[in-house]
This record gives structure tokens, C-alpha cells and sequence, in this order.
């Protein structure tokens, strides 16, 4: 880009004879008006796909996988403060961060993402896709369900760190969710009342506003599906 801007300037000389000058006015990034600044930042940062996240086993760091992504495509948040708060609120408010299927493990990774992030990038978050959370029998007692611990950790995070989190995108496949997709004749009760259990933690994301339920190697039985669109939640085949 450049860093001047020539204007011309028209002069009547003492003979009345019209001419016209050059000069070289310079000019900075941010005296561009702020769509077309982050115009610019969409443009780098912003990829056509989910970015996949994960961490191996014992591991602290969050590792991502976005195929599609630029060459140093974050080197714009290394520029300077401001730059940095301006393409962070694109990089983390208009990319969808999936994270990988990590069954009974997800709240750890959601932890260590967000606090890898920090609590303010954590309130830019818009679009997330998780594992769709699992309701178990408490021990004991056959009538009595709760959410397991690992998800219900997950959704107290997403509660309270992910403030402006309007769409939450959870994968259904057969190691999660068998019953939904294959119920039993005595299982009607109990997937009412996981279906209930879910809502609730779901609905308590004050900032949510659309809920995608996604198959990934199975769908759910119809009148299950039926059930889930009852609360208001879209049902969406695999990638």
C-alpha cells in the first residue's frame, strides 16, 4: 500500500494562466475508514472452512488445523495494539472454531483454548461446534438422569466466558448418542428428560440464538428429530 496520496492543486499565476501542482499528502492504515480496514482483515484472516481444533493426549497447547489458511496469516495481529484489537474481533467474531471429538475430554480442551486465548478474544467467540452432550443414568437410581460432568463443565464454560456466542453447532455420532439414533422400546422417557436436561444448559447462554444439532455417522431417530425441532433446534446433516 502506499503511504502518500497525491492531490493536485489548481493556481492562477500573475498572467491568469491556470496550473495545476502536485504534492504528496502522507497518509496511514488507519486513516482508512473502518470497513474497509476490516475489509482488509477478512480478507487474511478469515477462512472457508471450520478451524479444527485439538490437543494430544497430556499435552497444555491447543493445536489448529485450517488447511485453507494464508501463509503467517496472523502476522497482522503482531503489527501494533490497535491493528491487533481490530483483527482479533474478525479472527475470533467471524471464523467457526469446531473442536475435534474428544469424548469426556472436551472440557479440558475448551478450557485450555480459551484460556490460550484470553477472557476478551473469549467474548468475541460467535460460532463454536462441539460434541452433543451426553445425559446419564444416575448410579443407583434408574429414574433419575444428569449430564455428565464433562459436558456440563463445558457448557458452565460457555456460559461464562463466550459472551457474545450466538450459534452452537453439536455432532451427534454413534459413540455419543446411540440411543438417539437407535432408542430402545423403554427409552422414551429417559430421552425426554436428557432432551429437557440440554435445553435448559443451552438456553442459559443468554447471548445463543441458534442451535444446530449436526450428524456425523448417524441421525437420529424421526420422532427423536421431531422432539429436538419442538425446542427450536435445526437439525443438519454431517459435512
Amino acid at each position: 500500500m502506499d503511504s502518500k496520496e497525491r492531490r493536485k492543486h489548481t493556481s492562477i499565476s500573475p498572467d491568469g494562466v491556470l496550473s495545476q501542482r502536485t504534492s504528496s499528502v502522507p497518509i496511514s492504515f488507519f486513516s482508512l475508514p473502518g470497513d474497509i480496514r476490516n475489509n482488509i482483515y477478512r480478507r487474511v484472516l478469515v477462512v472457508g472452512h471450520p478451524l479444527f481444533l485439538f490437543q494430544d493426549t497430556g499435552s497444555t497447547v491447543v493445536e489448529t488445523f485450517a488447511p485453507d489458511r494464508p501463509f503467517r496469516w496472523l502476522a497482522l495481529l503482531y503489527t501494533n495494539r490497535q491493528v491487533h484489537d481490530e483483527a482479533s474481533a474478525v479472527l475470533y467474531g467471524l471464523n467457526h472454531f469446531t473442536f475435534m471429538d474428544t469424548t469426556r475430554h472436551q472440557g479440558g480442551l475448551l478450557q485450555s483454548f480459551l484460556g490460550c486465548i484470553g477472557s476478551v478474544n473469549a467474548g468475541l467467540l460467535s460460532h463454536l461446534c462441539i460434541n452433543f452432550p451426553i445425559v446419564e443414568t444416575v448410579e443407583g437410581q434408574p429414574g433419575n438422569f444428569i449430564l455428565r460432568e464433562d459436558d456440563l463443565h463445558s457448557l458452565k464454560l460457555l456460559q461464562e466466558k463466550c459472551t457474545n456466542l450466538t450459534t452452537l453447532e453439536t455432532l451427534i455420532h454413534s459413540r455419543n448418542s446411540r440411543r438417539l439414533i437407535n432408542p430402545g422400546h423403554d427409552d422414551s422417557q429417559f430421552i425426554r428428560e436428557a432432551l429437557s436436561q440440554i435445553d435448559a444448559q443451552l438456553k442459559a447462554i443468554s447471548s445463543l440464538n441458534k442451535i444446530i444439532v449436526r450428524s456425523y455417522d448417524g441421525t437420529p431417530n424421526p420422532w427423536v428429530m421431531e422432539l429436538m425441532q419442538g425446542l427450536g433446534w435445526v437439525i443438519l446433516p454431517g459435512r
